[in-house]
């Protein structure tokens, strides 16, 4: 992951990171809104099908439980500079249910999977913080 005797990054860049994420994501589901709200959007034809269902239902699976066991490793890392990784990939999965949702967003015409992916993205920072509770 990183070399011996490598420096953490700093918590003003890992901010910046978490700012580039959440950004990213948020100026989606503000050009999906307005592109839901033009006159000619209508829905995708068979968007609401099983199998989106069921790729929606994998997506936030795997996001979930990669959180989860990133969120152990953190825990039990001591180096600081070992931790700088675990946390950006923890956050990186942690968009992948805001962007899913934002597709489906796209697709159906219906918000509530982006918001949902949203709060967890916000649930993955609070669970992978910038500075260790000691």
């Amino acid at each position: 992951m990183t070399a011996r005797g490598a420096r953490p990054a700093s918590p003003a860049t890992l901010a910046v990171v978490r700012l580039a994420i959440l950004g990213g994501v948020l100026a989606f589901g503000g050009v999906v809104a307005y592109l839901t709200r033009q006159p000619d959007w209508r829905p995708s034809p068979g968007a609401d099908g099983a199998l989106f269902s069921y790729a929606g239902l994998g997506v936030w699976i795997v996001a979930t439980a990669g959180v989860l066991l990133l969120r152990r490793a953190w825990q039990r890392e001591a180096d600081p500079a070992r931790r700088t990784p675990l946390m950006i990939v923890g956050w990186a999965l942690g968009e992948v249910p805001a962007i899913w949702g934002g597709v489906v967003f796209l697709l159906t015409g219906d918000p509530q999977r982006y918001f949902t992916g949203v709060l967890f993205l916000v649930m993955a920072f609070l669970l992978l913080p910038l500075r260790a509770r000691g």
